[in-house]
């Protein structure tokens, strides 16, 4: 779960450091690595909402079970 994580840590610091190395002009010249930190921060988020939803419904069929014995 962390390696996401990680990975959008590890591009935004080289966003960062792109930016930081020139001026601002080339950082919006070439914006392919903020448009991948933004791809991969979608992805993650996409990620995050189905596993919510499905430990969300797992969880309730599970109580269901429980609080009503078959």
């Amino acid at each position: 779960m962390m390696t996401n994580h990680s990975l959008i840590k590890i591009l935004s610091g080289f966003a960062w450091t792109m930016l930081c190395m020139n001026n601002l002009f080339y950082f919006l010249g070439d914006p392919g690595p903020l448009f991948v930190v933004l791809a991969l921060t979608s992805l993650e988020l996409r990620v995050v909402i189905s596993q919510d939803y499905v430990f969300t419904i797992s969880i309730c069929i599970y109580l269901n079970d429980a609080i009503n014995l078959h």
